[in-house]
């Protein structure tokens, strides 16, 4: 299975909140360094400077990108 980028977020909070709404589409998603932004929250809070690309499978990149444009 391949996996792209489909965006990066810019704190733990907005990431998670994307996971979320990819899942509800039916569509699962990979945080790369998930770990990094869940430490980044202790200490930046929603705010943190950590960048977390959000990854997809190539082939639901394009109905993941129609998930974040609506």
């Amino acid at each position: 299975m391949d996996f792209v980028q489909l965006t990066v977020c810019w704190n733990a909070l907005e990431a998670k909140l994307l996971k979320g709404k990819l899942a509800s589409a039916g569509i699962p998603c990979v945080l790369q360094g998930d770990t990094v932004s869940t430490v980044g929250v202790g200490f930046g809070g929603a705010n943190s400077a950590f960048q977390i690309p959000v990854l997809v499978r190539t082939e639901d990149l394009a109905s993941a990108r129609n998930v974040i444009n609506c």
